[in-house]
């Protein structure tokens, strides 16, 4: 019982040695970049300025993404909010009347494409494009942007 408890505390050092020395080594020769693939967050509806409203009535979407040859389908969830400039009442009501329609579009975009081509488009492209198809949908005013409190792919 001794010599297994020796053979397992040797084993765990070795394992602590080499996952030390790889990070060391991965630091000191600049292929290690931390975060490289994290997503920058977007701000809070809270914290629109005072010449922006925010709309943010959409809610949680869940939609599968295209099947992928390689990956198939992944799933991927979002939280929107749309931002416009001043405080028109009746372009409120507009989007308030069309949030179901906006949701859809979000829906249809994001299950007519795969996990890889939306990640290869880039969240900024995919904003854009999204923004383009709201604004020509509304007739009172166009948004200014949109934001995502949540764009997770669950796989």
């Amino acid at each position: 019982m001794r010599n297994l408890n020796k053979v397992l505390l040797l084993l765990a050092s070795v394992i602590l040695i080499f996952i030390t020395a790889v990070t060391a080594i991965a630091v000191c020769t600049k292929n290690a970049h931390p975060g490289a693939g994290l997503r920058r967050e977007d701000p809070s509806p809270k914290s629109v300025s005072s010449t922006k409203t925010a709309f943010n009535n959409i809610g949680q979407i869940r939609v599968f993404t295209k099947e992928d040859e390689n990956a198939g389908k992944s799933v991927i969830v979002l939280v929107p909010w749309l931002e416009y400039d001043g405080t028109d009442q009746a372009f409120y009501e507009e989007l308030d009347r069309k949030h179901q329609s906006i949701k859809l579009m979000f829906t249809n975009f994001f299950s007519n494409h795969t996990k890889s081509e939306l990640l290869g488009l880039g969240e900024e492209k995919i904003k854009n494009e999204l923004k383009a198809q709201v604004n020509e949908t509304l007739v009172l005013g166009k948004i200014s942007g949109i934001y995502f409190n949540d764009y997770l792919f669950l796989d």
